[in-house]
């Protein structure tokens, strides 16, 4: 492999985002070949914790850097040594993953590589590669004009050995024995892009070539490409089964609650070959030629006759209808008046909690339960220790839309803690990040150290979450609350933030007994605020536990399989599904007009 010296920032250390989403999550070992300082595997093993991410690099300082973050890095030419150290093969197990991001057009003969690898992956292994487009406009234009400008990055890097355009990439890894499931284009610069499109696509005519197909090769700067290892030496001809495709409907973003049922489920799905998934809030355009599949329809009341008309369409057309909620739909008047028709009128329903499957069975007898999970673990937290001993302050977050019911009942111990500390003038006092609720921050007491931070995007919500000690989740015991999730206190311990909550929900599960503290009155609200400001070991262990619970059983890696086969099984039983759905709808005592 030659050397990819680039004069781009960094070019060691960064992170191919679209790389990254195509990683499948269910991998359990990832070999990625130039590896660089391992900031990729580092981004990965924040959506996958339990995965064993391996690099082969060949710049020695880079590889260094590399292996404080991997679990084996092997400083070496892959061209001329694809002998793995031994502590990459424990057990002689083989790699579900193996990753190229821009080495292949480094490599003398890469058709060798993808053939000599592919002995070390599973029979159905994955591969990934970020691979340069030859035929971008950029390049066009340039040969047009009588050029082949090479440069110290790019399209022209001077190190690159080989260039493909995506027909050319597909036939190297058939050659090597891999099955081509997909390509994603990468277009960093679409502005430009689009105005060179116009003005090379009347080309199209002259030459006899399909205008959609010069727009895309035209547009892609790089090909992410994934394959298949076909588990021969030899590529057999390919089954080209059809594959799963997902679309789902979600509210338009509001404080994170799309991104938990639609956005992360869905982007975690769509990492899996095989699968096409495509999701949007507020509104849903499905692509040319995708479906019919699951549509997934989030906390829609269908309630409006075109939108029901439309859903008959799909399901006429071969599409299953699956509702999605995580709160009591009796909160909401138009479920209650159309006797809950957004759950009798869909095949399946999918919820967060088994409380919650209960109640939808009186409607629609198909529920799953996914619990709410994380899709990735906050993986550049604050830099210093939360607890840095007698000048600090103990960090507590408060965050949550319209919970004054449930906050004003603990209010009173909360207070007595901020001015006891105040008073005694310890080591660790208290400070409050409070997200949106502005009546919970103007009631804490005078002279209390606060921040306030209007309503925030889900990103923004945990990077502010992610800088505190303790969080505060409160929930009083009412019909509604019990509907809900534990999302507050997955979120919480995904940032290593200790929680100190309600037993309502959050004491259900027995696991949540080794890192949250309970409080039900005032006073053990106050006295846990107080524990943990006296007591920085007990926090940190706290903290700990509540990462390590979240990393082993709540993430979207850990669901991301069995979300495969409910919706595969699904998509298997249709017609039974279908006719489920007419004789409930034909038996409900107040159906509801769909029409």
């Amino acid at each position: 492999m030659t050397s990819a010296v680039s004069s781009a920032k960094n070019y060691y250390g960064n992170v191919n985002p679209e790389l990254l989403e195509r990683i499948p999550l269910s991998a359990q070992r990832v070999l990625e070949i130039g590896c660089g300082q391992g900031r990729l595997g580092e981004a990965f093993k924040s959506r996958q914790p339990k995965v064993q991410y391996f690099g082969v690099e060949l710049m020695p300082q880079e590889a260094k850097l590399a292996q404080g973050v991997l679990a084996g890095v092997l400083c070496a030419d892959i061209e001329q040594n694809t002998s793995l150290p031994q502590e990459f093969l424990q057990a002689a197990e083989k790699f579900d993953a193996l990753v190229f991001g821009d080495v292949l057009e480094h490599l003398r003969d890469p058709w060798r590589v993808l053939s000599d690898l592919r002995n070390l992956m599973t029979p159905d292994g994955t591969c990934v590669a970020c691979v340069p487009n030859v035929g971008h406009w950029s390049l066009v234009r340039q040969l047009l004009s009588g050029r082949w400008d090479y440069a110290d990055s790019g399209l022209l890097d001077r190190t690159h050995v080989r260039f493909f355009t995506l027909e050319t990439a597909v036939e190297m890894f058939q050659k090597a024995g891999w099955r081509v499931t997909d390509a994603s284009p990468r277009n960093l610069w679409p502005e430009k892009t689009e105005q060179a499109i116009k003005d090379l696509l009347p080309l199209a005519s002259a030459l006899n070539i399909s205008p959609d197909k010069m727009r895309r090769d035209l547009s892609a700067l790089q090909w992410v490409i994934r394959a298949q290892n076909t588990g021969a030496v030899a590529a057999p001809k390919p089954k080209h089964d059809a594959p799963l495709c997902v679309a789902a409907l979600g509210l338009k973003k509001f404080a994170g609650v799309t991104e938990a049922r639609v956005d992360h489920p869905l982007s975690a799905l769509n990492s899996l070959p095989g699968v096409r998934c495509v999701w949007g809030a507020g509104g849903l355009q499905l692509p040319a030629g995708f479906g019919p599949g699951i549509m997934m329809l989030h906390r829609q009341f269908m309630n409006v006759p075109a939108f029901n008309e439309k859903m008959e369409q799909l399901v006429k057309s071969g599409w299953l209808l699956v509702a999605d909620i995580d709160d009591d739909p009796h909160h909401w008047p138009q479920f209650v008046d159309s006797d809950f028709y957004a759950y009798r009128a869909v095949h399946a329903v999918t919820v967060s909690s088994e409380h919650l499957a209960n109640m939808l069975r009186q409607w629609n007898p198909h529920v799953a339960v996914f619990p709410n999970a994380m899709m990735s673990l906050p993986y550049k937290l604050k830099d210093a220790p939360k607890v840095q001993g007698e000048s600090s302050s103990l960090r507590v977050f408060f965050g949550a839309l319209n919970r004054k019911a449930d906050w004003t009942t603990i209010m009173q111990g909360v207070n007595q803690a901020a001015e006891q500390l105040l008073q005694q003038h310890v080591h660790a006092q208290l400070h409050f990040e409070v997200v949106h609720d502005k009546e919970f921050f103007d009631s804490l007491p005078l002279g209390c150290s606060k921040s306030f931070h209007p309503t925030l995007n889900h990103a923004d919500y945990m990077q502010v979450l992610s800088t505190c000690d303790v969080a505060l989740l409160p929930l009083n015991d009412t019909a509604f609350n019990r509907c809900k999730s534990d999302i507050k206190l997955i979120e919480c311990g995904a940032c290593a933030v200790a929680p100190i909550c309600s037993p309502v929900v959050y004491g259900l599960e027995p696991a949540h007994q080794a890192f949250a503290k309970f409080a039900s009155h005032a006073d053990e609200w106050r006295d846990a605020l107080l524990f943990y400001a006296a007591n920085s070991q007990a926090l940190k262990e706290s903290q700990q536990a509540a990462l390590s619970y979240v990393a082993n059983q709540r993430m979207h890696s850990q669901q991301v399989i069995l979300r495969q086969a409910y919706y595969s099984q699904l998509m298997a039983n249709r017609e039974a599904l279908e006719a489920d759905r007419q004789l409930r709808l034909k038996n409900s005592a107040k159906a509801f007009n769909p029409l």
